[in-house]
């Protein structure tokens, strides 16, 4: 029998790791207005200077990935914190535009948190079990979101530096744990064992076949792009939305942002797993990207506060319940050599939704009414749900008594026990 709950608590460090890399984003959201303010910018200006972090990590998160294949995730994790820790502190000794775009952009290179966190997920833990880790991500993205702007309104009187200052502790602090308590995973390296033996791969040595040769993995990256635009145009549209068409005050929007979070934590926590050994991964997924389309559609003829709460409500539920199963799906696709240029690319995917998320939005919103708002989103997420039938003949089931891959040369090995 697999030692899961023992095994798995040495994944700590990446959701520390992910955790500090979303905070220094969300951290400095309550500061924008300020800086178009402080800086004599324009929010066009400020709009480049929130999508430079996701261009550059965009090209950068897949090199990152693959580079982890090569020399090792543990290094490359330990090169992307310390790129992060040389991102905050120039945040705080920035003074003038330029110097908040270097900090940005030098982040947006090292942003190697998320595809190293999800290769080392995919390198360690049986295929069956990679949902529920990937959805762990989600978690500590959440947290992030909700601890994030809260910390930078409470210390924005002090401006950038007290913000600047508790984001680098924490950086330097998931450094220093990571040095010290992330094992290195990378099959070639440890010979598929990650001190005690969970995964071995005695076909490691055939050569591996290109990621897209593997229809499987096309399908899978498909349907994982459009959950992303959709999310993404949502994402960094939404203070817009209920701004102009809700008349709602930056606080409360606030408010809003934090429950979506709250939701996203409470269903991970108590409605996910159950989900998942009740229906099986692929019928769980099928019914969060079912809601997407439902919710989405709503969004149309809200009119109220309460009405968007509930909206945030089934939104979060979709997210919970689909995204990091199909995140899960997409990693047991390509076998350990390709784990860390997968999640590279899923990466990027995320990036480049969060570049072309407030172009699209806002076109959408210029327009008159919620109706092509709504109804794109909706019919955007048509797409990931129908593909959701296809990969119902995959094979995914986690209810499955065996433990199974789709690579014949994978076999699943549990430590002897003493």
């Amino acid at each position: 029998m697999i030692k899961i709950k023992s095994e798995y608590q040495k994944l700590t460090p990446l959701w520390i790791a992910v955790f500090v890399d979303i905070l220094g984003f969300s951290i400095i959201l309550p500061f924008l207005p300020f800086f178009i303010a402080e800086f004599n910018s324009s929010p066009v200006i400020i709009g480049f200077l929130l999508s430079s972090n996701a261009i550059f990590g965009f090209f950068f998160g897949p090199i990152l990935g693959k580079l982890s294949d090569n020399y090792g995730r543990k290094p490359v994790m330990l090169i992307s914190l310390a790129g992060t820790l040389v991102g905050f502190i120039i945040l705080i000794l920035s003074n003038n535009i330029l110097l908040l775009f270097i900090a940005r952009i030098i982040d947006g290179i090292f942003s190697g948190q998320f595809p190293i966190a999800k290769a080392i997920i995919g390198d360690v833990v049986p295929p069956k079990e990679r949902p529920k880790q990937m959805t762990n991500i989600g978690i500590a993205f959440g947290l992030a979101f909700i601890i994030g702007p809260a910390i930078g309104g409470l210390l924005s009187p002090f401006g950038l530096i007290w913000p600047g200052i508790l984001a680098s502790l924490l950086t330097g602090f998931s450094l220093v744990y990571t040095t010290f308590y992330l094992e290195e995973s990378l099959p070639k390296k440890i010979n598929s064992k990650w001190q005690g033996g969970v995964i071995e791969t005695p076909g490691l040595k055939i050569k591996s076949a290109s990621i897209w040769k593997n229809n499987k993995t096309v399908i899978l990256v498909i349907q994982y792009s459009f959950i992303a635009i959709t999310g993404g145009i949502l994402q960094t549209t939404f203070s817009i939305f209920a701004g102009i068409r809700l008349g709602l005050s930056p606080f409360i929007v606030g408010i809003l942002l934090t429950l979506l979070g709250i939701f996203q934590i409470i269903f991970r926590l108590l409605i996910f797993n159950r989900l998942r050994k009740s229906l099986g991964d692929p019928i769980t997924a099928l019914l969060g990207l079912g809601t997407y389309i439902v919710t989405y559609l709503f969004f149309g003829i809200v009119t109220q506060v309460w009405e968007l709460v509930l909206l945030l409500f089934f939104l979060s539920f979709a997210g919970s319940t689909s995204q990091g199963i199909i995140t899960g799906f997409t990693s047991r696709s390509v076998d350990n050599q390709n784990q860390g240029k997968i999640m590279g690319i899923t990466t990027g995917i995320d990036n480049l939704t969060q570049i072309i998320g407030p172009i699209v939005g806002g076109i959408l919103l210029s327009l008159t009414g919620n109706i092509p708002y709504a109804l794109v989103l909706s019919l955007l997420s048509v797409i990931p749900f129908l593909i959701g039938f296809k990969v119902l003949k995959f094979g995914y089931d986690n209810r499955e008594k065996d433990i199974t891959t789709d690579k014949p040369s994978l076999l699943i090995k549990a430590p002897a026990h003493n």
